[in-house]
């Protein structure tokens, strides 16, 4: 069995269609293209297309920037027959398309090549846009059904979204697979706990206390909802039943009014931009995750869980993830039920415990890219 599976690998060579700029990684989805190719990469050929604004990159796909970073690169088969020559030049066999927006240029090459292609949903496209408020997630959703009912097969972020698409858009359970967003260690990294003290002393915060934290992009919508809650919500609850700690907002783009809001506290601070994100999560203890909307797995729990963080979350922020694989490292309230939330807080502070096995085994980028690898040679 051994033998047949490194000769599969050897003999896969794959060719992915990301349509975005995604080097440098900045945010989760950036990451969890990279960092998926990457180790797809470590086993088999992977050749990524992408834009010429992409960075160059130490990984171990090779990276092909031949897409403009302008917006008619979207039109159907455009580029095609660059595209086919790099897969005919390095004798491709199968095809990944990152995302659904350029799935009428893979189906084009997948006829032309007479090899299978597969779509990577990164989450429910049209579902997040309808969540979102969006009026033309009904068209969207058209074009989802369609271009997944064509793959060979479809690689879905969670078992959700995998059953929501076999509901809703009439798919073979057959031909889903799960690629969760994955972490790159296989078991709870060495914390150095020098690292508090000193970002503690940098940034003038109590270090013999709790710290809290939320982390992400503060100018999306869903996340400055959520750092809204902290504000008005949870920080008040946590100061009525003396639970004493600090709270630490990172991330860009935070609106001036919730800046002013946050001045007026003594224990909530807001950090901006973390240049160091591993030095950021080695200081902190636990996350704090009351996002209410928005699609897709929050990248941002998983890697709160990755560093041996307890994850205290919204039932919509925890979705996606396994509850069966963290435990109870993960603990979630019901969405806007904030005594209950901040009743968890309290639970990971006086109850800590690890990260387990569990959660490594089904997450950790490794055995992901040898589960991917298995479905797309044997499928």
């Amino acid at each position: 069995m051994l033998i047949l599976a490194l000769q599969m690998a050897s003999s896969t060579k794959i060719l992915t269609i990301a349509p975005y700029k995604f080097l440098p990684a900045h945010s989760g989805g950036h990451k969890g293209i990279a960092l998926f190719h990457h180790y797809l990469g470590k086993i088999c050929t992977d050749h990524v297309i992408s834009t010429i604004n992409n960075a160059d990159n130490n990984f171990s796909f090779t990276l092909h920037k031949i897409f403009p970073d302008k917006p008619y690169r979207y039109i159907p088969r455009f580029s095609l027959s660059k595209i086919e020559k790099i897969a005919a030049d390095n004798n491709c066999t199968h095809i990944i398309c990152e995302h659904p927006y350029m799935s009428f240029t893979a189906i084009a090459l997948s006829k032309k090549l007479d090899i299978p292609w597969y779509s990577h949903s990164h989450n429910i496209e049209s579902e997040r846009f309808k969540s979102l408020g969006k009026p033309w997630w009904p068209l969207l959703h058209k074009y989802e059904k369609y271009a997944m009912q064509k793959a060979n097969g479809v690689f879905f972020k969670t078992v959700e979204d995998a059953d929501w698409a076999i509901k809703n858009y009439k798919l073979s359970s057959k031909k889903c697979h799960i690629v969760p967003f994955g972490t790159e260690h296989s078991s709870i990294p060495q914390k150095n706990d020098q690292t508090k003290k000193d970002f503690a002393k940098a940034n003038d915060i109590d270090h013999g206390k709790p710290w809290l934290y939320f982390l992400g992009a503060l100018s999306y919508k869903p996340n400055e909802d959520a750092v809204t809650y902290i504000i008005n919500e949870i920080a008040p609850r946590l100061k009525e039943k003396k639970i004493e700690v600090e709270i630490l907002v990172a991330g860009k783009g935070l609106n001036e009014t919730l800046i002013n809001q946050i001045k007026s506290y003594n224990n909530i601070h807001h950090l901006g931009f973390v240049p160091d994100l591993k030095d950021f999560l080695n200081a902190c203890d636990i996350m704090l995750n009351p996002v209410m909307t928005g699609g897709g797995i929050k990248t941002k729990a998983i890697e709160a869980l990755e560093y041996n963080k307890s994850v205290i979350s919204s039932y919509n922020g925890a979705a996606g993830i396994s509850q069966i694989a963290c435990g109870n490292k993960l603990l979630v309230a019901e969405n806007y039920d904030w005594d209950a939330f901040t009743d968890n807080v309290n639970t990971a502070i006086n109850n800590p415990i690890d990260t387990p096995d569990s959660f490594y085994e089904m997450y950790y980028w490794g055995n992901i890219a040898e589960n991917t690898l298995k479905f797309i040679t044997l499928h």
